[in-house]
């Protein structure tokens, strides 16, 4: 893999990084002294702050692996069948660990263990 390849992954990974940072210090305010409709939006509120919450920490997650992987040199490599996963889907979305016909694999399988 390309030096100037990965200095650049590394500048989206940190953007990302910081983007769910920031978007995680902002508070939401909810206001509980009103009516029972203000009550509902402000659980709805909190809820949805909740989900995004997980959703942050999952793609904190996913980028601290993808920093790791490339620390040990297993960046860019599919999971499943070690092949390189081109740079144009990691570009897309640095954080990827198989490529696109193992992505296929795994959500077919997926659908297959749901029916």
């Amino acid at each position: 893999m390309k030096k100037s390849f990965v200095i650049k992954i590394k500048k989206l990974l940190h953007a990302q990084k910081q983007e769910i940072i920031d978007q995680s210090s902002q508070s939401i305010e909810v206001d509980h002294d009103g009516d029972e409709i203000d009550e509902i939006q402000a659980n709805v509120l909190i809820g949805i702050a909740n989900q995004l919450n997980i959703r942050n920490a999952s793609k904190l997650s996913q980028i601290e692996n993808a920093f790791h992987r490339l620390e040990n040199g297993s960046y860019g490599k599919c999971q499943d069948c070690q092949l390189d996963i081109p740079e144009k889907r990691l570009l897309h979305n640095p954080h990827f660990q198989t490529c696109v016909d193992c992505a296929e694999d795994r959500e077919f399988e997926l659908k297959r263990k749901r029916q």
